[in-house]
């Protein structure tokens, strides 16, 4: 039954791509397959996407950026400490003033509210703050509304202010094909997944793909993926983070959910800020720092930026620092907030 389940998840998730193909929606394999995947759960049908399935489209997704790792990508490099900590900075108040509206508007208890406001993965600071005994709902939904508006906002809002047509492209540099002559890098994948994993990299199934075909594209070698596997990987993204949707009952979407809303277009507000402040202060082009900045997860946010052509290592190298700081902290924080 399990089986089905996937199965009728990833159909679902494509047949929702393939109709925002074919109306032209900018990233319409992940946007199609999101919001296919959005109805569906409310419509009480059970949606999965097993972990290894999302692991493996991180790994697609840490491919593609590493094969955009040039001599000219990290030319700026030499900017990214300062970058990183006006980025940090930007996390702080993005944090401060999202507790305070769920703690004083939304009514929720300290940790919760905490929790709640802090902008990280969905994996894991929700499952750790239900641990120390915060509001599941609570927590869950914040994490879930910000996520899920930042991929369907994000794409189309960036298409129209750069002009960008992103509709039916998988990425949008040169690397692509639909043969999948070169679908032997995958390998290469594999036991860098498996090194990166034991020398404890963060997201190994990311990082680890990402430096081995980083390395490959160094030695010379092109690389190109097929097109067909860039829309699987967006199925996969759109599709996980819908079916998160499943079994929530409207009354908690509209209270809840009402305050989730609020705290996330608060972030989105401050994020807006903080991109701006890296613009004011360094060359980076101001595209690039609101991406940088936009507390989205980070296959998410990194194959965002290599489909729009926003510097995507610099993108991505901004969202690692961001999620491996937050995943780090986040557990002394919270168990400080829970004694409080």
């Amino acid at each position: 039954m399990k089986g089905w389940v996937v199965v009728r998840t990833l159909l679902i998730g494509c047949t929702g791509g393939a109709v925002a193909a074919w109306f032209n929606v900018p990233v319409a394999w992940m946007l199609g397959s999101l919001v296919a995947a959005i109805v569906a759960s409310l419509c009480s049908v059970q949606m999965s996407i097993p972990k290894p399935f999302h692991k493996l489209s991180r790994g697609v997704v840490g491919i593609l950026l590493g094969s955009s790792i040039t001599a000219e990508t990290l030319s700026r490099a030499h900017q990214w400490p300062a970058t990183i900590a006006l980025l940090l900075v930007g996390m702080l108040l993005i944090s401060v003033t999202s507790a305070l509206y769920y703690r004083y508007v939304a009514g929720f208890d300290r940790l919760t509210a905490v929790s709640a406001a802090l902008p990280g993965a969905l994996a894991t600071i929700p499952m750790l703050a239900i641990q120390l005994g915060a509001n599941p709902r609570q927590v869950v939904l914040p994490h879930l509304f910000r996520i899920t508006l930042v991929i369907l906002l994000v794409p189309p809002l960036f298409s129209f202010w750069q002009g960008v047509d992103l509709t039916g492209s998988a990425g949008s540099n040169d690397s692509v094909d639909w043969q999948g002559a070169q679908l032997w890098v995958l390998l290469a994948g594999i036991p860098a997944w498996y090194i990166g994993s034991r020398i404890r990299l963060p997201i190994p199934e990311f990082i680890g793909p990402m430096l081995a075909s980083a390395i490959l594209s160094a030695l010379g070698y092109s690389i190109e993926l097929p097109i067909w596997l860039f829309a699987i990987t967006f199925i996969i993204l759109g599709s996980s983070i819908g079916a998160r949707f499943y079994g929530m009952p409207m009354r908690m979407l509209v209270g809840t959910g009402g305050h989730a809303l609020m705290g996330a277009l608060l972030t989105f507000l401050v994020t807006l800020l903080s991109g701006f402040s890296i613009y004011w202060m360094t060359d980076v082009p101001l595209p690039v720092a609101i991406l940088a900045t936009v507390p989205g997860g980070i296959a998410e946010m990194a194959i965002l930026a290599a489909a729009m052509g926003i510097d995507p290592v610099f993108v991505t190298a901004h969202q690692i620092v961001r999620s491996v700081l937050l995943n780090a902290s986040a557990p002394f924080l919270l168990q400080w907030f829970r004694k409080k």
